[in-house]
């Protein structure tokens, strides 16, 4: 075969291979990056993550994170990373555990209560990871 004929060949595979390429989203990549990592971790671990369950959140957790993001004049432990992550998870149809942990130490820093919801079981203080 030929140089000009190896090019048109090695030519017509990038052309091919490109819009597969192209089609894929930062966040797909993230996203398969992330499980990889997750099932590596878990098999070396011998089990599943800790709080990588989906676990669907009550309707109080909802409301309270769209009483945090309403709520004026924000709260100044609420910062715009904070405010950005309680947007998606808004919107997130569920959620992992280790979220609800965070939404819930979100929620006991802003109001200065214990988190409480009754729909929700929550394990002993001794048990909780740090």
């Amino acid at each position: 075969m030929t140089g000009v004929g190896c090019l048109i060949l090695l030519l017509l595979a990038i052309t091919s291979i490109t819009p597969a390429i192209a089609a894929l989203r930062v966040e797909d990549a993230l996203h398969v990056q992330t499980q990889l990592a997750q099932t590596s971790q878990a098999s070396r671990q011998g089990g599943p993550l800790e709080g990588a369950q989906l676990v669907q959140p009550s309707p109080m957790e909802r409301a309270v994170v769209s009483q945090m993001l309403t709520t004026k004049p924000r709260p100044k432990t609420l910062k715009d990373a904070d405010i950005q992550y309680l947007n998606e998870l808004l919107h997130k149809a569920a959620w992992f555990g280790f979220e609800r942990r965070i939404v819930h130490k979100l929620w006991t820093e802003v109001s200065g209560k214990e988190w409480h919801d009754p729909e929700v079981s929550q394990p002993p203080k001794n048990e909780q990871s740090p």
